[in-house]
């Protein structure tokens, strides 16, 4: 069989990256509690040992996929690309046509394909032999010996077989006996519960669940801290301050970094580790040590850096705050002490203590404040008391964003609650929700919008359609208000329609955030609506800001351009309101 051409097998190193055989662990300490950690105990979590942490991507996935968006990358190119830039050591490998076509047919070509690159290790897909398509468990395991294959991923739903039924038991007898990692998600297995008996009737065998989501921690946390066998990544698990308390449930050996490159962004995932305030000796666990002990690899990969990086990179990777101005335009805020916004969220510490404290270790100089409870919890009169007192213990340059809902009251009283929360100068934002159950552009938001537009307020947008009719009628309407449309890099598709807004507005903004973190969709933003029209922004505590920061820190996009979307963009957003706001409320950036 010929090598496939279009799955860029013969790209070599990038130049400017090196390899070499580093690896530090420390024996920091940290405190019991939750996160609380000051810029001088950052350096000392993270110091130099960050900087030559060795990671090794427990799940990563190359090969064409349906419904995939042209700009979508998917090529082993992309990833060697990826892992390059953001100095990933070796990952293990699966390959979308080992589930899409013939599975060991397909085993065999990823290992073709991946033979040139020795830090790439293969994932095999497999599944019971009694159809006749699959090798029987003797044979499979000469075969995995035969092509080093140290890891498998099942999918029973998708490839259609019945993981409980009695005769799957050789296959997993042979996994369990060999202790293979077994990769797979939730819902390939049925539900919650279904993953529960899996992991009670195989408890030697060592399971790796990916694609997990933040909203699904009631599920997950219990399970991992009860079993074992069972080890989690964050690729979708962002949940905040989440390798904090699962270091502290001593849960830290189940913990797998797999970013899911080149779909994700892998320098959104390892931000993440690189920035968690646990010992040095746990983040090498978690970055690489956990995965080669599963994968029986005892010799360490050569570190490999990026010699390119630029001095935001390398910060992160040193665990320590951005040397930059950084603005988050997306943040909502919890009542002190609080863990939980109801509905499915778990936020941890999710209150104004461990929300700026992060932000600090960040290296944040201020953002957008606005409440939970007053716009996903729909209680609008009490969302916005939350987000002053918020602000009354925010350090300098946060502001905040006021909501209302015209579903609960009438015009006449949302006329009284808009001017009496404005009247509080520190309010420069208006932050509806498509939870109050009418379309932005419709009637019942006009005295919201005029009384906007007369202050020259901004505006940040969830839409509440498939499209964003009502970003560009609002943009037309009232054009003294800046329209940032939230979550414009959660696909291409979305990015496409936020650079056709952008290009016709000179009023419309484009903000970041989302889960997804899609690897190129900020370049892509960039290159389709210009660089001075994206914004950074988090949506902390619903998940963790620190993903959200490597997805753009570790971009391709030139340094000049990532501090403008960083804060600089943020500041014109803003700038028709810095009169009014107090000086406490304005980003230092301000003053330069």
């Amino acid at each position: 069989m010929k090598t496939n051409a279009w799955m860029g097998v013969g790209i070599g190193a990038l130049p400017g990256f090196a390899s070499q055989e580093v690896v530090r662990d420390g024996q920091e300490t940290v405190r019991a509690g939750r996160l609380e950690v000051m810029e001088d105990e950052a350096h000392t979590l993270n110091g130099a040992a960050g900087e030559n942490l060795l990671f090794f991507d427990g799940f990563t996935r190359i090969g064409p996929r349906k419904y995939k968006h042209p700009a979508e990358q998917w090529k082993l190119e992309h990833l060697l690309k990826d892992m390059d830039q953001c100095s990933i050591s070796a990952a293990l490998v699966a390959y979308t046509q080992s589930v899409n076509y013939d599975l060991m047919y397909s085993n065999l070509e990823l290992n073709r394909l991946i033979k040139p690159y020795p830090h790439l290790f293969p994932v095999w897909n497999v599944m019971p032999h009694q159809t006749g398509e699959f090798p029987d468990p003797t044979g499979l395991g000469r075969l995995m010996a035969e092509n080093n294959v140290r890891a498998v991923t099942i999918h029973p739903k998708t490839n259609a077989w019945d993981w409980k039924a009695r005769h799957c038991t050789p296959l997993f007898a042979h996994l369990s006996k060999n202790k293979i990692l077994t990769i797979t998600t939730a819902p390939e297995l049925g539900a919650w519960e279904d993953l529960e008996e899996f992991l009670i009737r195989y408890p030697t065998l060592p399971l790796l669940l990916t694609g997990a989501f933040w909203n699904e921690q009631r599920y997950v946390l219990p399970l991992v801290q009860q079993y074992k066998n069972l080890h989690i990544s964050f690729d979708n698990f962002q949940i905040n301050e989440g390798v904090e308390y699962l270091h502290r449930t001593g849960c830290t050996d189940q913990l797998i970094f797999a970013s899911n490159s080149p779909t994700m962004s892998a320098g959104a995932h390892r931000s993440y580790i690189d920035y968690a305030a646990i010992p040095a000796a746990d983040r090498a666990k978690i970055a690489g040590g956990n995965l080669m002990r599963l994968l029986k690899i005892t010799q360490k990969p050569a570190l490999r850096q990026n010699q390119n990086e630029d001095i935001l990179m390398r910060a992160i990777r040193a665990g320590s705050p951005l040397p930059v101005s950084v603005i988050d335009m997306h943040m909502h805020m919890l009542h002190e002490g609080l863990d939980s916004g109801g509905w499915t969220y778990r936020m941890e510490n999710g209150g104004p203590k461990g929300i700026f404290g992060m932000a600090k270790r960040l290296g944040y100089q201020g953002g957008g404040i606005m409440s939970w409870n007053g716009v996903v919890s729909q209680n609008a009169i009490a969302g916005n008391p939350c987000t002053a007192e918020a602000l009354d213990v925010a350090p300098k340059g946060y502001w905040g964003l006021a909501t209302f809902d015209p579903s609960h009251y009438s015009q006449d009283e949302l006329r009284k609650m808009i001017a009496d929360v404005y009247a509080d100068k520190r309010f420069i934002g208006m932050k509806p929700y498509q939870f109050y159950g009418f379309e932005y552009h419709d009637p019942v938001y006009d005295a919201w919008w005029e009384y906007g537009n007369q202050n020259k307020f901004y505006g940040l947008i969830h839409n509440s359609r498939a499209d964003l009719l009502e970003v560009e009628t609002l943009a037309k309407r009232y054009p003294d208000v800046r329209w940032i449309i939230a979550h414009a890099g959660g696909s291409f598709k979305m990015a496409d329609m936020a650079i056709a807004a952008i290009k016709k507005y000179p009023n419309v903004y484009a903000e970041i955030t989302l889960t997804p973190v899609p690897l190129g969709v900020i370049e892509y933003l960039v290159a389709g609506a210009g660089e001075n029209r994206m914004l950074y922004g988090s949506d902390l505590p619903m998940r963790d800001p620190r993903q959200q920061l490597g997805w753009l820190v570790f971009s391709t996009l030139p340094l000049e351009v990532k501090k403008k979307i960083l804060a600089e963009n943020a500041m014109q957003v803003i700038k028709p309101c810095l009169d009014r706001l107090p000086e406490h409320s304005r980003p230092s950036l301000a003053s330069k």
